[in-house]
């Protein structure tokens, strides 16, 4: 038996050949490898809206059978499953995505920036297929005790996997210009966890709380979801509290916008505001006290 040993395939250096999943564990292609026309080949097929967090829960199942194959030491089917865990991320943008962020960070490493400007191209291309690339925009959500609010989500100029939402409409806790809460997306969290109904994807994230006044303000521990239709959630850890946003658009988006200009404009005197801030407040009847968010 201990002859044998020597000529197996190590459980180690199966698991290593794999494309695994956008959970995190990925092959590290070469640069060469991911450019022009082999990338584009597979831009045509990338699941989009529903069919994704199928997808993903395709992938991580097939991952979960790979690891009892190669626990089991049953080489054939690990074999099968490696190919078509594959064979589906290929169908991930995320999966693309992480993909070639490492082979441009190797590419610059190596100072080959022909290169590097070709996959900055496709990185930027990917990016329209992630929907956590997508939400720049006003949302409206309901926060506890205080009725909805409006706030806006952009992303940060020195950082633009650094998303940040403010509040356009405030409260007695949390003010109007406040940020709410922030995420990061450099990094997807897996979904092998607890996940809501209709989650495609979560990144990790700070929320925003305050006692009244904006008194003691602080940032918690938080999470953003995004979810099949568009719309998303944040959820503050402590609290155990998520909120729900939907897009603003419509008149709604239009007085939002004026209002947003007559607040910043010097030419504009406070009458026009405030007609423009009875117009909001009418639209999304706001009213309550309390909270902290």
């Amino acid at each position: 038996m201990a002859g044998d040993a020597g000529t197996r395939p190590s459980r180690l250096s199966l698991v290593c050949l794999l494309a695994l999943p956008y959970t995190g564990m990925a092959v590290r292609w070469p640069a060469q490898q991911l450019r022009r026309p082999t990338f584009h080949r597979h831009l045509p097929s990338f699941a989009q809206g529903p069919d994704l967090p199928t997808l993903r829960e395709q992938i991580n199942g097939a991952a979960r059978e790979l690891e009892a194959a190669v626990a089991a030491e049953d080489f054939p089917s690990a074999c099968a499953l490696r190919d078509r865990i594959r064979g589906l991320s290929t169908r991930d943008p995320q999966h693309r995505f992480d993909e070639i962020s490492r082979a441009l960070e190797a590419a610059v490493a190596v100072e080959d920036y022909r290169a590097a400007a070709e996959l900055h191209n496709d990185l930027l291309y990917v990016k329209h297929h992630l929907p956590q690339f997508q939400l720049a925009g006003l949302w409206r959500g309901l926060y506890p005790h205080h009725g909805e609010e409006v706030i806006r989500i952009r992303y940060a100029r020195d950082d633009p996997n650094q998303l940040v939402a403010i509040k356009v409409t405030g409260d007695a806790h949390v003010p109007r210009g406040e940020m709410t809460f922030t995420a990061s997306l450099h990094n997807i969290h897996s979904a092998k966890g607890v996940q809501h109904q209709g989650q495609v994807s979560s990144f990790p994230g700070k929320g925003q709380c305050a006692h009244a006044g904006f008194q003691d303000p602080q940032l918690v521990n938080g999470e953003l979801f995004l979810f099949v239709g568009g719309s998303v959630g944040f959820q503050w850890e402590p609290f155990g509290t998520t909120i729900l946003f939907h897009r603003v658009d419509g008149m709604e988006a239009e007085v939002i916008e004026e209002l947003e200009a007559a607040r910043s404009s010097a030419e504009c005197g406070d009458g026009a505001a405030w007609d423009l801030e009875c117009t909001l407040d009418a639209i999304l009847d706001l009213n309550g006290e309390g909270g902290a968010f």
